[in-house]
């Protein structure tokens, strides 16, 4: 396995753990808008919005600053992988829209929280998308010999 690969797979298994750690936190709190009465929750979700990211810079872009530890393969697979965290953070704030604007519609308006919520969801998902743009151009180029 390229080190550059590694590197991808261990950010976003950490990526994955710490969006799991949100997920559960918010749902055992037993509603999104939780994090607004409860200051501990909102420093888990501070730590799991700046964690994911830092997890992927620490991670993959080391290998990046690395010559010794990127090739032309490795170079190839990071540019096609460069619209994968784009057109998911793309999908993602689609989701978001299209679900909070349903469960509004009749308030008129979606409480403040989900701003928050949609922030960490796109930094999240943007940094998860590229470390699995990577593992995927690994796997595409292996699968095609």
């Amino acid at each position: 396995m390229a080190p550059l690969q590694k590197r991808a797979l261990y950010s976003l298994v950490v990526g994955l753990a710490l969006a799991l750690l949100l997920i559960t936190v918010l749902v055992r709190q037993g509603d999104v808008t939780a994090f607004h009465r409860n200051p501990s929750l909102r420093l888990i979700m501070y730590f799991v919005m700046i964690g994911v990211p830092i997890s992927y810079v620490l991670l993959v872009s080391r290998s990046l600053r690395e010559p010794t530890q990127v090739d032309e393969r490795d170079k190839a697979i990071i540019e096609r992988s460069g619209w994968t965290p784009w057109l998911a953070t793309i999908l993602s704030l689609v989701a978001w829209t299209l679900a909070l604007t349903e469960a509004y519609w009749d308030q008129g308006q979606v409480p403040v929280a989900f701003l928050n919520l949609i922030l960490v969801s796109a930094l999240i998902v943007g940094s998860l998308a590229q470390s699995l743009g990577i593992l995927l151009g690994y796997w595409r180029m292996n699968r095609d010999g």
